[in-house]
């Protein structure tokens, strides 16, 4: 008697675990009913995501590879992370994508806060500061130096280079006229100002295109 209850309950159990892999497997039950796509910051982006995740309506969800699909979309390098996740009550998937954000160009890409350059697909619409570097380290610093820089001093320059981090360079606009400074490495930044400020102010000073503030105690004019 016992024995055949054992039988009984291993039919049970080997009868649910096959319903319930031709429930998820086969049936039309539960499969993708909608599908939302979040994080991407232009439609040209958004649309690769759809490209790379490649997910249709009436697609079975437990046959959506959700690990391998995340993978794949963070190979784009424009792409911090990305997650996905599904809701086997109403059928819905959730591309979540976090985007790198741009703080500046750098030799003429876009570059976020940890060195890392890119493209986005479509465009950055937003102003950043340009900058020419040698290498990320250098180009970090002069991103550095400029958020570091007042507003009202900041949003008139342009054109950032660097050789090194000690040694770097600005386009500023003063009036109709333009001015190269060499800033130099990201320090003294309140006496270099200051300096700057005096300087540009002597009449003498009025047609210089150039201010060396590297030894900001000593700088230099042409």
């Amino acid at each position: 008697m016992l024995h055949r209850k054992r039988r009984l309950f291993t039919l049970i159990v080997l009868l649910l675990i096959a319903s319930l892999a031709y429930l998820l497997g086969w049936s039309n039950v539960l499969t993708i009913k909608e599908i939302s796509y979040t994080g991407a910051p232009t439609k040209s982006s958004k649309a690769t995501i759809q490209n790379l995740a490649s997910l249709e309506i009436g697609e079975r969800l437990a046959r959506v590879e959700m690990r391998k699909i995340a993978g794949r979309i963070q190979t784009l390098p424009w792409v911090d992370s990305a997650d996905l996740s599904r809701n086997w009550i109403s059928g819905k998937i959730v591309v979540a994508v976090t985007p790198r954000v741009p703080i500046a160009t750098f030799n003429g890409q876009l570059m976020d806060a940890k060195g890392k350059r890119f493209e986005l697909p479509g465009g950055y619409d937003l102003k950043l500061p340009s900058v020419f570097a040698k290498d990320a380290k250098s180009g970090l610093a002069a991103i550095e130096l400029f958020t570091k820089l007042p507003t009202e001093f900041s949003t008139r320059t342009s054109a950032f280079t660097a050789t090194s981090p000690e040694n770097i360079n600005f386009i500023i606009t003063e009036g109709k006229r333009s001015l190269k400074v060499l800033w130099g490495a990201d320090n003294e930044i309140d006496l270099k100002l200051k300096v700057y400020k005096a300087l540009v102010a002597l009449p003498e000073n009025s047609k210089i295109r150039k201010i060396d503030l590297t030894e900001p105690r000593s700088p230099i004019v042409k």
